[in-house]
């Protein structure tokens, strides 16, 4: 497995949520020298100096500045998502059904809910704590397997396998273990219990929880030429920004690497693409450089962002669902997306703009539409674009079974998405 494909699966395996995420890209760029900036304190920047900042835990802006004044040479930026479709645990709700302590869940974003079914799953997120009349953070990961949601015996279910449609509130509560304590004899819901005891902490101190139960199966390689992974959908794209990035060197022009959460739930969040978050620090960055009004505008004006997602392969077993003429193949280089509704920010000249980074890093481009009477998702592209002006393209990895539990990508287009981003924040 090469240095590349190593940092990905390593990456993806210590990020089962958009919180653990964060922290490992922050210790990517602690480890690369990077300065952390708070939003409440003024900031100072030097040419060439790498920095970031992180929002609400779950989302990050890096940037290394460029040696020349933004105003005359703008912003590279590149942007994925940390968030993936999952199954969020309502950790106040007891749950107790005859002998079973269960939890009780809900979608966050639109999973593929037959996956999570019959498989060990781990539990991960944050913990908020009062700390006096302090709010403390908390990460929570459990490293062995803490609960599971089985299927129907097909003796009671029959029809199982022509079809069957799960119930978020009947069916998919989790169990967690068989029940210690009569039901009304628990103080506490059983799982706070648990993660309390685990933490060293009291659980009347726990004021807010987001938790979310995930794959615990580390990812792994099929054959030769394939990664089968959780959370592809977006952290792939995140892996590759970031090594991109740390591995660029500064030029003319600043380069911005986004890590956005809520991308999956519509991104109208105070951290999601459609807040004010990027174009905030797009502006303090002009700020802290004590130029003119004018100039943030300028600067805009001189951009191009690359909006990493992923994107539809082409999936053997269902050739009628995919347009022969518009669809990647894995293994066959990334994808440019494009929609005619603007789903996807791609238009023709940001598509050229594309071809030439693409050209410039010596690697191959598909081009992914949906077939036309099936609408894709969205991405932060457009939203990116609408909200700071600057020209975007969609770009991602051909991919199956996206928003399943587990995804699989081929490990060559992960090393051309790295070389066409390292392309692209070196100006080509």
């Amino acid at each position: 497995m090469d240095h590349d494909i190593r940092h990905l699966v390593d990456f993806i395996d210590a990020s089962p949520t958009a919180f653990h995420a964060i922290e490992n890209l922050a210790a990517k760029l602690d480890a690369a020298g990077a300065t952390r900036l708070p939003e409440e304190e003024p900031w100072a920047l030097e040419p060439g100096a790498l920095y970031y900042t992180v929002r609400h835990g779950s989302s990050l802006v890096a940037f290394r500045m460029g040696l020349l004044d933004p105003a005359s040479h703008g912003f590279l930026l590149a942007g994925g998502h940390t968030d993936s479709p999952a199954l969020q645990i309502r950790l106040e709700k007891q749950v107790h059904s005859r002998g079973f302590d269960r939890v009780a869940v809900e979608m966050y974003g639109a999973p593929i809910l037959s996956g999570w079914l019959d498989r060990p799953l781990g539990i991960a997120g944050m913990l908020a704590l009062r700390e006096g009349e302090k709010v403390k953070t908390l990460l929570y990961r459990s490293h062995e397997a803490a609960a599971i949601i089985p299927n129907l015996a097909i003796h009671l279910n029959r029809d199982i396998n022509k079809g069957f449609e799960y119930s978020l509130h009947q069916h998919l509560p989790a169990i967690i273990g068989i029940e210690t304590l009569p039901a009304g004899f628990h103080r506490y819901p059983p799982l706070l219990t648990r993660i309390s005891e685990e933490l060293g902490i009291k659980p009347e101190s726990v004021i807010a929880a987001h938790l979310n139960l995930f794959e615990q199966t580390p990812s792994c390689t099929i054959g030769n030429d394939l990664l089968n992974a959780p959370r592809l959908d977006d952290l792939a794209a995140c892996a590759a920004i970031i090594e991109a990035l740390l591995s660029a060197q500064a030029t003319a022009a600043t380069q911005v690497a986004c890590f956005l959460d809520a991308e999956e739930i519509g991104s109208m969040t105070v951290n999601g693409a459609q807040s004010v978050y990027l174009r905030d620090i797009l502006a303090r960055i002009m700020l802290a450089g004590r130029n003119s009004g004018q100039d943030f505008y300028r600067a805009l004006a001189k951009s191009f962002c690359v909006s990493v997602d992923a994107a539809q392969g082409f999936h053997p077993g269902y050739p009628e669902k995919f347009d022969d003429y518009y669809t990647p193949l894995l293994g066959k280089g990334i994808a440019i997306k494009s929609n005619a509704n603007m789903n996807y920010a791609t238009d023709a000249a940001t598509a050229l703009r594309a071809r030439l980074i693409a050209d410039a890093a010596r690697v191959s481009l598909q081009h992914y539409k949906a077939k036309a009477d099936i609408q894709p998702g969205k991405t932060i592209g457009p939203i990116t674009a609408s909200r700071t002006g600057i020209p975007a393209v969609d770009i991602g990895h051909p991919m199956l079974a996206m928003h399943a539990i587990r995804e699989t990508i081929a490990l060559a287009d992960h090393t051309a998405m790295i070389a066409f981003l390292r392309s692209f924040y070196s100006g080509a």
